[in-house]
């Protein structure tokens, strides 16, 4: 046990780390059995149960491979993130949501649309091409430069500058697709198009504040459920924790990049008496050597004794809600303690700042590992090393409902008899999972006059 700011931890494991296993095709044959044909992956769709099975193997070698590759493709939307909400590169004010859907312009005759970078826009992209040229100590920026020479441009000539431009444009051209499609999206469409409508998408890691909210109220209302006992939760997985890298929510540039999540949700727990001030060791899952770098990092700068700061910005002009607002102002308050964050450019808008510091041991509580969770959990695994709460925010709408259906499989193996799931991804409930509903939080991030009220539905499973 070690002490820290206002909360001991425990960062040694008695035991070993589990290592990982791949689904046994056992596990997948309700899954197959309890889908359409045309829900199962299209490579298997004709073959026979006797062939599915022989093929399995292979078939989650493959499925490993493509998902790991869609990480790459993540890192291409985090650079146009980037490009659209980054400060600390241009004067020019960030790309709104609602910009960025006005400028696909649906043709009336053909039905087709097209995307019209404003001037805004191009003045952004014409900055952020001399930054990429020049990165300096920019660490966002030359990680930009690392995923843009990866793909065979060289910002620093004529002739990669104009390939570079062109391809900003394009890539912004997809990401304003997506938003407008997704203010087009029926709600009365088919519910497999609602719940997986990334699920063509590459797997970005950017967060935002607001689902960390949304974490703590869904954890009240299962503690309120009596779900789970006062200090009962241990052990903690989250899949896919996120990297603050420059998020269209909350996240901006003018500080280091961060990963938020698995504090909040230690700093919750504690708060709600959910766990105690000791022993919270959570394991955070990813596919990104990003996501994995930056903690390995951050636990290595806290074995020497270095801090790690969080930076909380807060958006004055977005209409958050009350009780979003208070959970700001209190974030970290049981993990660590308030210092005095950097002063946001001129051009990141109105913004109220504050930083928390996290000493060593809290940091130390958080261990990375490489997990793909569609195909992939941790074994073998005793009961003493199960997970008590298992966390997917965000996440498994990058994926269709086979492999959904697969990575609930996978998180109820790691799971307690008992322990709590919660995702605020809408799942199909099969006949053969291995978790069963318990009940779900509305949770309310945003009022807007005008736009509606922006909120979340995080739904808690038990096993």
């Amino acid at each position: 046990m070690v002490v820290g700011i206002g909360v001991t931890l425990n960062i040694a494991s008695a035991q070993a780390p589990a290592g990982k296993a791949n689904i046994p095709f056992a596990e997948a044959r309700p899954i197959f059995q309890a889908l359409q044909p045309q829900l199962w992956p299209a490579d298997l769709r004709t073959q026979t149960p006797a062939a599915i099975e022989a093929l399995w193997p292979a078939w989650i070698t493959h499925e490993d491979a493509a998902i790991r590759a869609r990480v790459q493709a993540g890192d291409e939307d985090s650079i146009i993130n980037l490009l659209l909400y980054g400060t600390t590169f241009t004067r020019q004010p960030r790309i709104s949501e609602q910009q960025l859907a006005g400028i696909v312009v649906r043709q009336r005759e053909t039905g087709a649309t097209t995307f019209v970078p404003s001037p805004a826009l191009k003045g952004r992209i014409e900055d952020f091409i001399a930054a990429v040229a020049s990165p300096a100590g920019n660490e966002r920026m030359q990680f930009a430069r690392q995923v843009i020479e990866r793909d065979g441009m060289e910002p620093a000539t004529e002739s990669g500058k104009a390939r570079l431009r062109m391809y900003l444009e394009d890539r912004a051209a997809v990401v304003g697709s997506a938003v407008h499609a997704a203010t087009l999206l029926d709600p009365n469409a088919a519910l497999v198009d609602q719940v997986t409508i990334f699920r063509d998408r590459g797997l970005a890691s950017d967060t935002s504040i607001l689902i960390d909210f949304g974490i703590e109220q869904a954890l009240a209302a299962v503690k309120a459920a009596r779900l789970l006992e006062p200090a009962a939760v241990r052990r903690v997985a989250i899949v896919g924790p996120g990297l603050d890298f420059t998020d269209k929510q909350e996240g901006h540039d003018f500080y280091p990049q961060q990963t938020i999540q698995p504090f909040a949700v230690i700093d919750s727990l504690i708060r709600l008496g959910l766990a105690a001030p000791a022993g919270v060791e959570v394991t955070a899952f990813d596919l990104s050597p990003r996501v994995i770098g930056h903690l390995d990092s951050a636990r290595a700068r806290a074995r020497e004794g270095r801090a790690y700061t969080l930076v909380l910005p807060r958006e004055l002009d977005r209409r958050w809600t009350a009780a979003l607002t208070k959970y700001w102002q209190r974030f970290g308050d049981r993990i660590g303690k308030d210092t005095k964050p950097a002063a946001p450019p001129p051009s990141a808008g109105r913004l109220d700042v504050r930083a928390v510091v996290l000493a060593p041991p809290v940091v130390l509580s958080v261990t990375p590992r490489d997990l793909n969770i569609v195909v992939q959990r941790l074994e073998p695994l005793p009961g003493e090393q199960q997970f008590d709460l298992v966390l997917a925010t965000n996440i498994l709408l990058y994926y269709d409902v086979f492999e959904q259906s697969l990575a609930v499989a996978n998180v109820a193996q790691m799971l307690r008899p008992g322990g709590i799931f919660l995702t605020n991804d809408r799942l199909f409930d099969l006949p053969s999972s291995p978790v069963r509903a318990a009940g779900a939080t509305n949770v309310v991030y945003l009022e807007q006059p005008g736009a509606g009220v922006k909120g979340d539905r995080i739904a808690w499973y038990q096993r």
